[in-house]
């Protein structure tokens, strides 16, 4: 390996220096340091800002500072640490994945951006390693359904809220540089501030990786950009652009093959806000293009594919939301989505086109000591049908708001199948059309309880269960020929345990348990091969003191239920992660450690997960 790149030992070497100079620094550090307190204000559930201790939803909110102490590089290895929402493992970083909550599958869990649908027309799924992290302000995760207030959301939410744009005339910024085995580095920076009353924030990174053999390496080029300008009493006008563009390739397989999977993203809105009379008003226009490619070659030595699939889809979405306050504490929301969506691909003689209006209402009832919400949506696809999905929850308060919460929602979800499920061309995909196949329609009951009984002790309970009707799945008609259809019925239900327990001022542990079970109601069986683990447990140690120091490590044990056979998973272990992390005045340097242990570990044969190996790097703030 080159000199330029971190070994094993240079590794070491850096995470002594690390500490070394923290300890060196320490009283410059302890007067610059700040205590970040969790984001308790949240807005995917509502679709407007309420309070974190308010939702009747299982909601979970990952903010900027805790992605920071994450060994994570995509959004895809960030989302991988929160309990309860699973992303299959790959052959490392930049490969491909899919992420379900709650034993969901991959294409029932609505992914966004700032609010911008990105589930493809092509597949349903979102690949969210194709994302950065390094613009993200928060991350919002619905657990469970929500289709009456974002439509086709059976198995849950996930919502990335960017940064915002800078108030300051002098810019401030960053520029991280990081280096890791494989031959990898990437460069990243951002910079934000306000002139002229246009506020700015841009952000971009460059990352390639030689990988772990021939045809593994990636090469990622990721930017955003968003503008802000305040219009005093007429309200506030807000742009942003994102582009993420990858080639991807990975690695050989052990029949000799290869793929390839460059791919494109763009995705960006214009909006408005403010206030008319006593409601809060947004309109905005939103647009996402993904284009996908996949490349499948039959030996290392292969120039051109023998098989090459193709995909483009074209997203252009109209919102328009009015929130207003009732009582002075009550909430009503009513809102309507416009969405027009263009798929083409290889699978397709020609385009097709799908468009969708849905009208929602959002009641919020308080009446100490409970909260109560009704919600309520009306969607209208032009491939798809018509769906109505009511829900009801509520939240009661034992103590303190903040003590203790039981929460109980209970809700009609639904989930529409990618659009080119439908028109699949025999010839080039090896299945038929089914122009019978509907949405996936499901009762949902989640009850919950989360509960901060003494000062250093957190617990949170949850329970659910899922009963789909028409479950979509592969199954042959009466020609013998593959084609998807509706199932009777499927049921999917589960409980999660969490704890954390702050052992000491700087010294905290956390630990959680879940269990999912996806049962075929007609056959009685257990469903196999499904997007997310049937058992999963994770444990872990964060250590954070005043003069910059973090250290955590986070072990994440996985049981993925698949079929027996030759290629049997080799999972059921814990996996563990660590990042080491020292800010000293306006320089941080960190290093991560993955799979500690140096364990062999894949749920797909095909894809195991990386062996042992080190990163290190720096940031510079202004």
């Amino acid at each position: 390996m080159n000199k330029k790149y971190l070994t094993a030992n240079s590794a070491w070497a850096l995470l002594l220096a690390i500490f070394i100079i923290g300890i060196i620094h320490a009283p410059v550090a302890a007067e610059n340091s700040k205590e970040i307190e969790l984001q308790k204000i949240i807005v995917t559930n509502r679709r407007t800002p309420v309070g974190l201790s308010e939702t009747t939803e299982n909601v979970v909110v990952v903010n900027e500072e805790e992605i920071k102490q994450l060994p994570a590089r995509d959004l895809s290895e960030v989302l991988n640490y929160i309990p309860g929402v699973y992303v299959e493992p790959g052959r490392g970083f930049g490969r491909a994945t899919s992420v379900s909550i709650q034993g969901s599958d991959s294409r029932q869990v609505r992914v966004m951006i700032d609010g911008i649908p990105l589930n493809t027309q092509a597949s349903g799924q979102v690949n969210p390693s194709k994302f950065p992290i390094e613009d993200i302000a928060r991350i919002e995760v619905i657990k469970g359904s929500a289709s009456s207030i974002w439509g086709s959301a059976l198995g849950g939410v996930i919502n990335i809220i960017t940064k915002d744009t800078g108030n300051s005339l002098i810019p401030e910024g960053s520029i991280t540089n990081t280096f890791a085995e494989f031959r990898t580095q990437k460069h990243s920076f951002d910079l934000s501030g306000k002139a002229l009353g246009l506020g700015y924030y841009i952000f971009s990174s460059y990352m390639e990786s030689g990988g772990n053999g021939p045809k593994d390496d990636i090469l990622e080029k990721k930017s955003f950009g968003k503008l802000s300008y305040d219009l005093e009493e007429q309200g506030k006008i807000t742009g942003s652009f994102g582009f993420s563009e990858g080639d991807v390739n990975s690695g050989v397989l052990p029949d000799n093959t290869w793929e390839a999977h460059p791919y494109r993203c763009q995705y960006g809105k214009v909006g408005w806000e403010g206030n008319v009379k006593d409601s809060n008003i947004r309109i905005d226009l939103k647009r996402s293009r993904q284009d996908i490619i996949s490349d499948y070659f039959l030996s290392v030595d292969d120039e051109a594919p023998y098989l090459a699939i193709k995909s483009k889809d074209l997203l252009y979405q109209l919102s328009l939301n009015s929130s207003t306050r009732l009582r002075g504490k009550d909430l009503l929301v009513l809102g309507v989505d416009f969405d027009s969506d263009t798929l083409k691909s290889t699978y397709l003689t020609k385009a097709k086109n799908l468009k969708l209006q849905a009208p929602y209402a959002n009641y919020s009832l308080k009446l100490n000591p409970w909260d109560f919400n009704f919600g309520l949506r009306y969607d209208r696809n032009s491939e798809f049908g018509q769906d109505i999905s009511p829900s009801f929850g509520c939240v009661y308060h034992l103590g303190s708001r903040e003590d203790t919460l039981i929460r109980l929602n209970i809700s009609r979800a639904f989930n529409a199948p990618p659009l080119l499920w439908k028109y699949y061309i025999e010839s080039l995909s090896g299945l038929t059309t089914n122009p019978d196949l509907g949405p996936e329609r499901a009762m949902v009951y989640e009850l919950g309880l989360e509960s901060q009984p003494v000062a250093r002790v957190w617990l949170k309970l949850s329970l659910y269960k899922a009963d789909i009707s028409d479950a979509i799945s592969n199954a042959k008609n009466l020609e013998g020929k593959w084609i998807k259809k509706n199932f009777e019925e499927f049921r999917r239900q589960g409980i999660e345990a969490e704890v954390r327990l702050k052992l000491f001022e700087d010294l905290s542990f956390f630990g959680s348990g879940a269990f999912n079970d996806i049962e075929n109601r007609t056959t009685g069986e257990t469903v196999k091969d499904a997007d997310s683990p049937r058992q999963s447990f994770d444990l872990g140690f964060e250590y954070k003191n005043k003069i910059g120091t973090c250290l955590y490590i986070n072990g994440r044990y996985d049981y993925w239920n698949k079929t027996f056979d030759i290629f049997q998973p080799k999972d059921r272990k814990f996996i563990f992660d660590l990042k080491a992390r020292q800010k000293v005045k306006n320089l941080t340097c960190f290093l991560n450690i993955y799979n500690i242990f140096d364990s062999e570990y894949w749920s797909d044969f095909y894809n195991p997960i990386p062996r042992r190996y080190f990163e290190g790097g720096f940031s510079i703030d202004w």
